[in-house]
């Protein structure tokens, strides 16, 4: 008689639901681990016990400890975008819609300072790491925003010269001013949405105009 085959032992095979679940719950964990322990401070080690997988098992999810951060890193971004989509009223004039969507991303950066930590102050990570992420085609779609309304504001189409000129300087402004409140909390800053109003205006009508 022939026995009946055996099934073949090994690891189980999980639905895409499966996978992007426990994708979630690692990443959910590991926010809240790099934000009390710093993302240099944890091991995958440690982030396998905080889940029940060993650290092997998470490298089926991620490919590295630094693909979790980056993954982060976008939710975060999307959740700084969200604010600023929330923000921008159709109906206002293009300038007013530049102000608002500006104090919005500096905002959210200053109602969030440990999100702003984790992705722009992480220790442990390349320059080359976080140039390998903003030069991502869809990092970079996010910022487009501020390049349309910066050029419906001088009543020019996106890509005419010294829009990007313009652009470039307020967001370097808006960085500015987050990482300078942020991080010299002891200096008497001038209020931070008067220094986003100073910026809106420079680009709006400043050099590269």
């Amino acid at each position: 008689m022939t026995q009946d085959a055996k099934p073949k032992r090994g690891r189980p095979v999980l639905t895409a639901e499966q996978h992007a679940q426990t994708r979630a719950r690692i990443a959910e964990a590991a926010l809240r681990l790099f934000l009390e322990e710093g993302f240099h401070s944890v091991s995958m080690r440690r982030l396998g016990k905080e889940v029940g997988l060993t650290p092997m098992a998470l490298y089926r999810y991620y490919d590295s400890k630094l693909g979790i951060l980056a993954s982060l890193w976008g939710h975060v971004l999307g959740l700084a975008f969200q604010r600023v989509a929330q923000a921008a009223d159709p109906e206002q004039a293009p300038r007013d819609r530049l102000l608002a969507i500006s104090q919005a991303y500096v905002g959210y950066w200053l109602d969030n300072v440990d999100h702003y930590g984790l992705v722009f102050m992480s220790a442990g990570v390349s320059n080359a790491d976080v140039k390998g992420f903003v030069a991502q085609p869809e990092v970079l779609a996010r910022f487009q925003v501020f390049f349309d309304m910066v050029a419906r504001s001088r009543g020019l189409p996106a890509e005419a010269e010294g829009v990007k000129r313009a652009t470039d300087g307020l967001l370097s402004h808006l960085h500015g001013i987050t990482h300078s409140s942020i991080t010299m909390q002891g200096y008497p800053w001038t209020d931070a949405g008067t220094l986003v109003r100073d910026a809106v205006d420079a680009a709006a009508e400043g050099p590269g105009a």
